[in-house]
């Protein structure tokens, strides 16, 4: 079988362009990495050329339509976790239950995968999240509601989470109606 190429597509957002890429071959392709604004700088450290393809095009407009604030679902069969380790696959999946409009603290997303006193490797999992916006890395922060940090930067952080509907107090903190139950997860 040859090689399998790695390519990118770039998709304009309000908040600059995102770079999808993702690995061209034989078979649909598989999206390596999702390359927010601040980060596209890594494009020509990779050495790799721009192409399209009707699956990525598809991701793009789905990006697209979440990055206006529509309620969209982002595919998730179409990523390349095999760049993930194991814990982060778990951290990241995780992740993905968080729903829309709705946070969690890096604790109690260590708590829910059985790893309690691993925050600070959760925080590590979701700051190399190579799918940003895909697995909603964003909707995890620091247990007092802050921030903490995210590869978009703060800025982007805020919007985003405002867009999906958190609830901030006149600090910028998240309030606390706006964290998810994980007893509501199974």
């Amino acid at each position: 079988m040859p090689e399998q190429a790695l390519v990118y597509t770039l998709m304009p957002s309000r908040f600059g362009e995102v770079s999808v890429v993702w690995r061209k071959g034989e078979s649909d392709p598989r999206v390596v990495e999702i390359l927010l604004p601040r980060r596209r700088m890594r494009l020509a450290e990779m050495a790799i050329r721009p192409s399209s393809h009707p699956t990525i095009d598809r991701l793009c407009d789905a990006l697209q339509d979440y990055l206006q604030g529509r309620d969209v679902e982002l595919p998730m069969s179409w990523l390349d976790l095999d760049s993930c380790s194991q814990f982060q696959r778990t951290v990241l999946m995780a992740e993905m239950t968080i729903p829309r409009g709705r946070v969690a603290a890096y604790s109690e997303l260590a708590a829910h995968i059985q790893r309690p006193r691993a925050a600070r490797a959760v925080g590590t999992a979701l700051a190399r999240n190579p799918f940003p916006i895909i697995i909603p890395c964003h909707r995890t922060v620091r247990s007092d509601g802050s921030l903490g940090g995210f590869g978009g930067g703060l800025d982007m952080k805020r919007a985003l989470l405002d867009m999906e509907g958190v609830a901030f107090d006149d600090w910028g903190r998240v309030k606390p109606e706006s964290f998810w139950d994980w007893s509501a997860v199974s």
